[in-house]
Formats: C-alpha cells, sequence, structure tokens
C-alpha cells in the first residue's frame, strides 16, 4: 500500500527532484506538488495525505508557519539548506530535516522512517499500546548472537567509544555496533527521547527532570543545553498536572 504525499518547494528545480526521487521508491503516491505554500494550505485544509515534504524559507508563508497552521498535520518532512532551523523544526515533533541539497540516499532514509511509523501507526490499537507503553520489543546484535529487548526493560542508552550500551532495569547491559544516532532511528519517538549527545532514554522510565540532568531508575544522567527545551516539552509539559485557577 502507497503512502500519500504533498510536495512543496517554491523552487520548481527542487520539486523536479523530488519527484524523480518519489518515483524511484515505489513506495510514495504523491497526491499534489506545489510552489506555493498558500496553496498548499488550502489542498490540506480539504485533502488529507499521510506526509508533507515542505521547504521551509518560502515567500508568504514558511513551511514551519505551515505546519504550525494546521490542526492536524501529517506526518512533516522539512526541507531546507538552512541548519538553524533543525532545532525549531523538531519542536514540532517533525519526523525528519533534509539539508539541502538533498541526495537520494537521504531522502530514501527519511522515506524509510516515515514508512516504519505508518506501520506503527496502522496496526491494531492493542499493537500500537504495547508500542507506545513499552509492551513491544526489538533484537540488537551482541557479540554472535541476536538478542531480544522489550522497550519497558530499557532504561537508557549510552554512546561509548566504539560501541552503544543498553542498561537495562534488571542491571545488565548489552553492547552493540550500531551507533546512538542510528539506533535513536530505529526506536519509537514517542517512548525514547535523547537527552544529551551520549544519552538516549526510555521517557516511560524517567523520574525526574531539572536544569542539568535527568534521573531514571537510581541513575543520575546528564541533560544537554541543546535537548533540554525537547525533554521538557516531550516529558513535563505534555503530563504536568497544573494548579486550577
Amino acid at each position: 500500500m502507497k503512502i500519500s504525499c504533498l510536495l512543496l518547494d517554491d523552487d520548481p528545480l527542487v520539486l523536479d527532484l523530488l519527484q524523480a526521487y518519489v518515483a524511484m521508491t515505489d513506495i510514495l503516491d504523491v497526491k499534489a506538488a506545489f510552489t506555493d505554500p498558500l496553496d498548499a494550505h488550502r489542498y490540506l485544509m480539504e485533502h488529507t495525505v499521510q506526509v508533507l515534504f515542505s521547504d521551509v524559507t518560502m515567500p508568504h508563508l514558511s513551511g514551519i508557519d505551515l505546519v504550525r497552521s494546521l490542526q492536524q498535520p501529517p506526518l512533516v518532512v522539512l526541507m531546507t539548506a538552512y541548519p538553524q532551523y533543525a532545532m525549531e523544526g523538531f519542536n514540532l515533533d517533525v519526523i525528519d530535516f533534509l539539508l539541502k541539497p538533498i541526495s537520494l540516499d537521504r531522502f530514501l532514509k527519511a522515506v524509510n522512517k516515515v514508512a516504519g511509523i505508518l506501520r506503527v501507526n496502522t496496526t491494531n490499537s492493542d499493537a500500537q499500546n504495547d508500542t507506545l507503553t513499552g509492551w513491544g520489543s526489538f533484537f540488537i546484535r551482541t557479540d554472535a548472537q541476536f538478542v531480544r529487548l522489550h522497550y519497558r526493560e530499557v532504561l537508557y542508552i549510552e554512546a561509548l567509544k566504539d560501541f552503544t550500551k543498553i542498561n537495562t532495569a534488571d542491571g545488565r547491559t548489552h553492547l552493540t555496533l550500531v551507533n546512538l544516532k542510528n539506533l535513536e532511528e530505529q526506536l519509537p519517538p514517542g517512548l525514547f527521547v535523547r537527552t544529551h549527545r551520549s544519552y538516549l532514554v526510555n521517557s516511560s522510565r524517567i523520574d525526574s527532570v531539572s536544569n542539568l540532568e535527568v534521573k531514571v531508575g537510581g541513575h543520575a544522567l546528564p541533560l544537554g543545553q541543546t535537548y533540554r527545551e525537547r525533554v521538557t516539552e516531550r516529558i513535563v509539559n505534555r503530563s504536568l498536572i497544573r494548579r486550577q485557577h
């Protein structure tokens, strides 16, 4: 089953390139392609697509403002030549952020990420709850064998020099040659959150968050300044019980 998408970029040459990439995937179905973000906005108000590939800097309406204007936006992949927009884009929970010029392999990587998320979203509700609440599982290769780990048992994942170390609630550790960035991209984004360039934490296991550290399962882990806003937004702001006025 193909994934419906909308392509948006004010440069027609970029749109042509994206459509050429799409033709190579055999998984994406382009429902519309626009150079004007206002046309894209009108289309999205009346039609539904599963993923939006959008440029960031455009006349009249930026890609970020377009996403913010939608009450129920599709999955979003943002594209730009300016990396400074990446953090603002990720604060919108975009699926990926592509820097121009966009290579085919990087585009395909974003498509694979979208497809993986949609596979989770289109399974039955029990399976969805399994993943989001930590009852799902995944395999890692360690030494000469494959080991199954359940999401719920993982406390945090630590980047070492040549390995990634997975720390579990029962005190065990597992070393794998998959780097932290690749591992993060393959784990459920709603369950695991990066707290530091060297740490990826199971958000359901976090006990407390301060300005400098995150505590999980009795371990105090550093909270990097560049990750603090995202961790606070995802972990605290969405679940904090507030006083009613």
